[in-house]
């Protein structure tokens, strides 16, 4: 993988936010998940196992994507 390429759950993620009118800042301060910590999350920087589930679980998509 590239560097600053998603991961399949980040494409799936920002397919879900793009359908829900919402940017990432939006997502994040409202569900209180660190900004920085979200957008490694979508690259694959960091496994972030416990935001990574809050996100699926909000957004309702597969998790293992």
């Amino acid at each position: 993988m590239r560097l600053n390429e998603l991961t399949p759950f980040g494409v799936k993620v920002k397919q879900r936010l793009l359908e829900e009118r919402m940017t990432q800042a939006e997502f994040c301060e409202q569900h209180k998940i660190p900004t920085n910590r979200f957008s490694e999350i979508l690259y694959g920087i960091r496994p972030g196992v416990k935001y990574r589930e809050m996100i699926a679980d909000i957004l309702n998509i597969d998790e293992a994507a």
